[in-house]
Order: structure tokens, then C-alpha cells, then sequence
């Protein structure tokens, strides 16, 4: 098949190779598992690929329509008249019926195109308007200001934090949505591991000759496009979704206020306060926007501001017109999630780039963790909750709170160590038959009590009983109710005796204690709590026989967590509905893995295309070695039972004050974990190293806060633009697994030199890990669990190695140091360009003499 590629500059063989193979694989229906090294383009190629064969598709799809159309205008005005004329009859209106059809669909398909060019020109027409306009956020204040308020007088009489009772037509989804036309268009899912990520194919479509014609959206929780500052400052998920949706109801609610014994009448309180963003009008031309200028996450929030129009609302209200849908990873895994946004996958195709995370990313969305932190502050404030309402609270509903207070008790009791106890820590793991008998929940029916709080909205209500009172003030109270029902029977006794002395005393008022506000972390709320605790309990609910539940005891860190150990299985839901599913990444070994993943392990290995791209820079560009041995002649092993040897750390020191002093640029050195690179560092300060370092290259440490990664990185390549003094660039110490070890681009000067120190095995004593283990020995044969193990490993390693080498002119030194990197299993699990150019057991004066000349090379050219 001889395609052109309407690609930005001329393509690299394998970018060619990259799309041929994926617009073959599209066309035929199949799976694919795409490997194409970071840094060659792979994200363009997609784009260039995927669009290509949609317009193509498209446009056949139309020509086929019109050809089979005239082809039924000349059957049916070619009635010869012979024959069964009543035959003849129906054949013609059935053939008349199928043309009225074709007629349709070929209109709707011209009206599509008329209204978007429409949309175009309204677009137009918007921009500069808005342009003319000023103080655009001056109305958001004066609406935030009333919203304050009103919530302020809601607060009366706590009305707000009671339960409702829970009734048929009151158990409405979150999300319902109205049955939409069926849509013929195919759309195409790109899926990716983090938003930031996703924000690269929009700029690489943007790069595309389909720019202009190409509807995409990218769809985020609330969480991310929220911005009404009232609703996104709750910070959990959850919470947010909870209160977006108070938020919409703009009806008012009759509430029936049963005090002391006595039913009040019914009342009429606002339930709501209405959210000045979620206005039909605005996002309608925000969803206008969406559509005609493509715009990644930041561009649609900042719009969205200028335009007074919900975000989120108006990507929803957009991707029933898009073309191309971009979608985290997390969105595409949880089947909760899609039905949540309405994601038709149906026929339609999936693109999963960065799949090395797919694996972490279906076990992160079937694993439900409770921390003891959060299962006490649940039970502490909803038995204060049941207390403090108890005259207010129907019979039903308390019966529920009372089970729902129990079932939490239980669950803190298993992992929180007695007061006649040791304090003593220990994990261990349950099969889900052993847990609910060891948690002494198994006479509970769960599945009643888990839709009770959905439906009542229990965890809402007991955040904001949470954040409104403080634990202080709700004790104070219950003691305050206890002394006053001792204190009435002593007055009374003491009255009866005064009064045969003929003097009586007034008895005084009783105190009523007012709401204290405070400011509970949202985060420790007992609302996102209970939030935890119900997403635990659903996934005990579901009984699965892969499933697993961690009980981790101890005084402080307590945690329950529930564990998926085959999490694929619910994958196979999503290959399904899809007219094709391709996974791509930079390193996609063991393939195995992914087979399994796209075929449930069935044998159907012929509907899965595996393509195979190599990089882009040639053979010289690159020089891998494995060091063994260090500058004193150690053995270099940084096993964990090693590692933090004296011995071991100076003989860290010493590579890195030698490579430094060879390597132009910027050196990136990757360490097995934080505690780990703190113990480098301080033993390289402590030795002087660093002072020595530091008149070569100015050093830099990975932060462990996210919100400083920028600023870091940014001083990183000033050091290394700005060369100062005799310095000829800078360090910077990385963490396997960490932020700056995926989805980053250390290109030409920046990284000139990746350093992996040890080989960053997980801890193999983990339970999790160990169970995990143990059920793929069963499952699949004795070993997987070890291949697992090892391929655990070398996927990390992988990401590192491959942020540097960016592009067809770059180059870079790899420099693996541990002995083990020199097995033969490990050298195979390694990219294969970086396998090429590998010299294996290299001693460091064979490492340092290599280095010297590479570089020496480039330098020349």
C-alpha cells in the first residue's frame, strides 16, 4: 500500500515505517503494539498517521455512500416492467428506502460540515469581541462574595448537614445524560500517563497540514477544569464532584425538621447556591472554542475564565462533535470513569501512548487504600454526627449510620493495635472470605450500606459536619449532656430536700453549645475519609477471587488496602467495544506482556500487528557501558544489602567527580530512591566530593515536591547555557521513578551523560509484592513471578535511559554502574540502541578512556 504522509519536514525511514504500519493496522481492524524509541518523533507520527487514515476513511466513506446512491437512482428508474409486478413493487420501495437513507446521512454529513464552518466564523467574531473587553474578572468576585454568604445563612440550624431520605426518584445520577443520536463519525481516543503529556499531542497536531479541520478536545475531572474558586479549594476529587453538583440544582427542597420530640412544618430552604460558570449560553461558546481553535488544558481553563464558562462542562458538551478525544490513562481504565463522562468507545479506535504505565495504571484504578487516619476520623465525627442528631434523624436513616459506625469500628480494629498490647507493626494479607470473618463484618450485608451513603450523600454531609465543628467543641458537648442528666437528678433530690427547709432554688438554664468553625486539612477530612472507606467496601462487595486485601497494623501509619491481582481482566472490556486498540511506547519489552494484555491470554496472536522501530540516531551518536568495577578496583554491586557501605559511597564519589570532569554539559545521575540519594549526597559533602565537583559543574538535587520541579530544571539549564568560570556544565542527582525520570527531554547539552547507579529493584519483601508474585507462579507457570519481578526493574531503568538522545543529531553517553547490569537477561531487557553500542564489564579505566575519546570525536565534528 503506497502512502503519502502529509508530514512537517521530510520523514526518517522509521517514521515512514511508524505510520504505514499504523494506518495498515487501522484498516484491517487489528491490534498493535508499536515500539518506537524516545525521541524519534513518535507522538508526530502518531498524529500524522491516525488523522491520515481518519480523513481517508472518512472520504471513502461519503464516495461509497454517493456511488451506492446513484447506483439505486438507476436501478430504480431502470424498471423494465417484466416479470412479478408485485415483487417488482416491493423491491422498489425497499430500494427507495435505502436511498431516502443513504440521502440522510449524506445530508447530515454536509450539514455537519456547513455548521462547523459556521462555528468558525462565530469563533471569529468572539475573539474579537472579547479582545475589546476589560476587567473580565471583576463579576467573578462580586458572585464568589454572595456565594460566601449564602452559604453563611444556609448554616442555620444545620439543615444543610442533615441526611435526606432516601427515595427512588431522589437517587439520580451524577452524571445522567440524555440518550444522544447515534454519531457515524469515528472518533479517535488518544490516551496518555498525565495531562502534561497529552498537552504534547496537541502541540504536534497543531504542526499538522489537519490543523484546520480537525476537532479535538481534551477531556479532565473537575478536579483539573473547575474554576470557581469556592468548589476547586476542596482539593478531593469527590468533594468536588459532590459540590459541582449541589451547585446545579437551583430548585428548592421541603424539609420536614423533626426537634425535641415534635414535627415541625415544612419548611422551604434553599438547597444550593447556583454556579455563575455553569451558564448554557457561555459554555455553548466556550465549547465553540474547543472545537474550532485546539487548545490543550491550560488554554481551555484560561478561556474558560475569559469567557465566564465552565471548562468541564463545555469539553463534555464538545465531545459528541470531536474528532479526536485526548484522555488520560486513569479516564480510559476505570470503567466508573468512563461511564461517568459518557465515553462511547464503541467502534471507535484507542491510541494508549506511554503503555510502559498502563499496567500501574489499571492496578492504581482497582485498588481501594484506607488509611487508619482516615477510618478514625469517620468514626469519630459520624458517631458524633449520630449524636448530635439523633431526635432529627429518621429511624431508617439511623439504623444505617449506626451499621455504617459499626462496620468502621471493626475495620480500625483490625489494624490498630490494643491499649494492653505491644506496640507492634505487621503486614499481612487476606483472601476476601478471610477478611470479612476476621474483620467480624461477615453477617453484614454491605452492598445496602454502600448505596445509602451514595445515594444520601452521606460523605458531603459529613465533611461539612467535619470542617464545621472541631472534635473539641462535639466532646465538650456530649460531656456537657452527660453532667446536665446527672446534675438534674442531684437538683432534683436537693430541691426535695430544701423544700422540707422551706427554701427552693431556681435550677439555671441549660448551656447550648454554638458551631465552632475550623479548619480541618481536606485532605484528613472525615468526608474524603468516608469517601476511602466506601470505595473499599465496594470492592469487597464484588467478591472477586483475584482480589486481596493488605492489613497493614501499626500505631501511626495503619492502612488497609484492597488489591487486584489481575487487573487485565477488566481491560478486556475496553479491546472489546474497540474497532481497534494500539499501545505505543519507547521501550514496549516484554511484549508478552502486552499480548496478554490486548488478548486476555487467548492464542490470538494473528490479530496483533507488533511493529518494531529503530532510532533514529546513528550507531557513533550513543556509547552504553556497563561498569563493574570501580576507580579503586571495588566490585560495584549496589545491592541493598551493599549499598550503603562506605566502601560503595566513595567509590560513588569518585566516578562522579571523574565523569564530571570529562563529560561536557549536563550530567544526569539516576539513584535507586530519595533516602538513598540523601545518603549519597551527605556522604559526598562529608568526603569533600561535592566542593570538588563544584568547581567542574554546578550540582543540583531532585525536589521532592512537585511544585518545584520547574524551577530547578530551569536552573539547571542556565548553568549549563551560562558556563561560568572553568565550570563546564552541571550535575543533577535524579530519582528512579521519580519526576524528573519519565516524560522529560534532557536533549544535546543537557544531558550529555544518563547515569544509573544499582540496579532499582522494588523491595522484594513487600507483601504486595510477594503475593503478586506468588499468583502469577500459580497462574502462569513457575518463574513468571520473577520475570515480573525483573521486568519491573528494567522498566524504570528504560525511562531514564531515554531522556537523553532526543533527536537525529544528538548524542550521549550511558553509563550503567553495577556489575549486574552485564548479565546477559539484564543486556536484553536494555533498548536495543543503546544494546548496540554496549561494552559490558568494563573496568573504569577502560569506562573513562572510552568516554574521553566519544566525546573527543564529537567534538571535532
Amino acid at each position: 500500500m503506497d502512502i503519502i504522509f502529509p508530514f512537517p519536514f521530510k520523514p526518517y525511514d522509521i517514521q515512514e515505517k511508524f505510520m504505514k504500519q499504523l494506518y495498515v493496522t487501522l484498516e484491517n481492524q487489528k491490534l498493535g503494539i508499536f515500539e518506537s524509541p524516545t525521541g524519534t518523533g513518535k507522538s508526530l507520527s502518531i498524529c500524522c498517521g491516525v488523522l491520515k487514515w481518519l480523513k481517508d476513511t472518512k472520504e471513502k466513506y461519503v464516495t461509497d455512500m454517493e456511488k451506492e446512491a446513484e447506483q439505486l437512482k438507476a436501478v430504480i428508474s431502470s424498471n423494465s416492467g417484466s416479470g412479478d409486478w408485485l415483487q417488482e413493487e416491493y423491491d422498489k420501495i425497499k430500494k427507495n428506502q435505502a436511498l431516502v437513507t443513504l440521502q440522510l446521512k449524506l445530508d447530515k454529513i454536509r450539514k455537519q460540515k456547513e455548521l462547523f464552518d459556521q462555528m468558525k466564523v462565530r469563533v471569529s467574531k468572539q475573539k474579537s469581541s472579547l479582545a475589546n473587553k476589560t476587567s473580565v474578572y471583576y463579576f467573578n468576585k462580586k458572585i464568589d462574595d454572595k456565594e460566601n454568604n449564602l452559604k453563611e445563612k444556609d448554616s442555620e440550624e444545620d439543615r444543610d448537614l442533615l441526611l435526606e431520605e432516601c427515595e427512588d426518584d431522589d437517587q439520580e445520577s451524577e452524571e445522567t445524560v440524555e440518550e444522544e443520536e447515534e454519531d457515524d463519525g469515528i472518533k479517535i481516543y488518544i490516551s496518555s500517563r498525565t495531562h502534561s503529556q497529552l498537552s504534547q499531542f496537541i502541540g504536534e497536531i497543531k504542526r499538522t497540514v489537519f490543523k484546520d479541520d480537525t476537532r479535538v478536545v481534551t477531556l479532565a475531572s473537575r478536579q483539573h477544569y473547575c474554576i470557581n474558586a469556592e468548589v476547586s479549594r476542596l482539593k478531593n476529587v469527590n468533594l468536588i464532584n459532590e459540590r459541582c453538583l449541589d451547585m446545579q440544582k437551583s430548585k428548592t427542597k421541603s424539609t420536614s425538621v423533626a426537634e425535641e420530640g415534635k414535627v415541625l412544618k415544612k419548611t422551604k430552604t434553599r438547597s444550593c447556591t447556583d454556579c455563575p460558570y455553569y451558564n448554557q449560553t457561555n459554555i455553548a461558546k466556550l465549547k465553540e472554542r474547543m472545537l474550532v481553535d485546539i487548545m490543550d488544558m491550560e488554554d481551555i481553563v484560561k478561556c474558560g475564565k475569559e469567557l465566564k464558562a465552565c471548562p468541564y462542562y463545555a469539553s463534555r458538551m464538545a465531545l459528541e462533535d470531536a474528532e479526536v478525544i485526548l484522555i488520560s490513562h486513569a479516564g480510559i481504565v476505570s470503567s466508573g470513569a468512563r461511564s461517568g463522562i459518557s465515553l462511547k468507545l464503541q467502534d471507535n479506535i484507542l491510541i494508549l501512548d506511554e503503555a510502559h504505565g498502563l499496567t500501574a495504571a489499571l492496578e492504581n484504578a482497582h485498588s481501594a487504600p484506607v488509611s487508619m487516619k482516615q477510618l478514625s476520623a469517620v468514626k469519630t465525627f459520624l458517631q458524633f454526627y449520630i449524636n448530635k442528631y439523633r431526635a432529627r434523624l429518621s429511624s431508617r436513616n439511623l439504623l444505617s449510620l449506626n451499621q455504617i459506625s459499626f462496620v468502621v469500628a471493626k475495620l480500625l480494629g483490625l489494624i490498630k493495635n490494643k491499649s494492653n498490647e505491644t506496640k507492634k507493626e505487621e503486614t499481612t494479607i487476606f483472601t476476601l472470605e478471610d477478611f470479612v470473618v476476621k474483620a467480624e463484618i461477615d453477617h453484614m450485608n454491605l452492598r445496602p450500606l454502600v448505596d445509602f451513603s451514595r445515594n444520601t450523600r452521606l460523605a458531603p454531609k459529613l465533611h461539612g459536619f467535619s470542617m464545621r465543628y472541631s472534635q473539641q467543641a462535639l466532646e465538650e458537648e456530649m460531656n456537657k449532656r452527660t453532667v446536665s442528666k446527672k446534675s438534674s437528678f442531684e437538683m432534683f433530690m436537693n430541691n426535695i430536700s430544701k423544700k422540707k427547709g422551706g427554701t427552693v432554688e431556681e435550677s439555671k438554664p441549660e448551656v447550648i453549645s454554638t458551631p465552632v468553625t475550623v479548619t480541618t486539612p481536606i485532605e484528613t477530612s472525615a468526608g474524603s475519609g468516608l469517601y476511602a472507606v466506601l470505595d473499599f467496601l465496594e470492592m469487597l462487595c464484588d467478591r472477586s477471587e483475584n482480589g486481596r486485601v493488605l492489613a497493614h497494623r501499626d500505631d501511626q501509619n495503619g492502612q488497609l488496602k484492597y488489591l487486584l491481582l489481575n487487573p487485565a481482566e477488566h481491560f478486556s472490556d475496553v479491546v472489546k467495544q474497540c474497532r481497534s486498540v494500539i499501545v505505543a511506547g519507547g521501550t514496549m519489552e516484554p511484549i508478552n506482556e502486552f499480548e496478554a494484555l490486548l488478548t486476555g491470554n487467548s492464542d490470538k496472536s494473528e490479530i496483533v500487528n507488533v511493529v518494531r522501530c529503530e532510532h533514529v540516531v546513528p550507531l557513533d551518536n550513543v556509547l552504553g557501558i556497563c561498569l563493574s568495577k570501580g576507580p579503586s578496583n571495588v566490585t560495584l554491586n549496589f545491592s541493598y544489602e551493599n549499598r550503603m557501605s562506605n566502601e560503595l559511597l566513595s567509590e560513588t564519589g569518585r566516578i562522579l567527580r571523574n565523569i564530571c570532569s570529562i563529560v561536557p554539559g549536563g550530567v544526569v545521575c539516576f539513584l535507586p530512591s530519595y533516602s538513598y540519594e540523601q545518603t549519597v549526597y551527605d556522604h559526598l559533602k562529608n568526603t569533600n566530593v561535592i566542593e570538588a565537583i563544584n568547581k567542574k559543574k554546578s550540582i543540583f538535587r531532585e525536589p521532592k515536591s512537585a511544585s518545584d520541579v520547574d524551577q530547578v530544571l530551569n536552573k539547571y539549564a542556565a548553568a549549563i547555557v551560562n558556563k561560568d568560570g572553568d565550570k563546564n556544565g552541571a550535575l543533577l542527582l535524579s530519582v528512579v521513578g521519580g519526576k524528573l525520570s519519565e516524560g522529560l527531554n534532557f536533549s544535546d547539552d543537557l544531558g550529555r551523560c544518563v547515569l544509573v547507579i544499582g540496579l532499582p529493584y522494588p523491595n522484594v519483601k513487600s507483601p504486595e509484592l510477594q503475593e503478586k508474585m506468588n499468583y502469577l507462579n500459580k497462574t502462569s507457570g513457575g518463574g513468571a513471578g520473577s520475570v515480573y519481578y525483573e521486568n519491573l526493574c528494567m522498566k524504570a531503568v528504560n525511562q531514564c535511559i531515554g531522556r537523553a538522545v532526543r533527536h537525529a543529531n544528538d548524542y550521549a553517553c550511558v553509563l550503567l554502574v553495577d556489575e549486574r547490569y552485564s548479565r546477559a537477561q539484564t543486556i536484553s531487557a536494555l533498548p536495543s540502541f543503546v544494546q548496540k553500542s554496549l561494552i559490558p564489564n568494563c573496568n573504569f579505566g577502560m569506562t573513562i578512556s572510552n568516554i574521553a575519546k566519544f566525546f573527543g570525536r564529537h567534538k571535532k565534528k
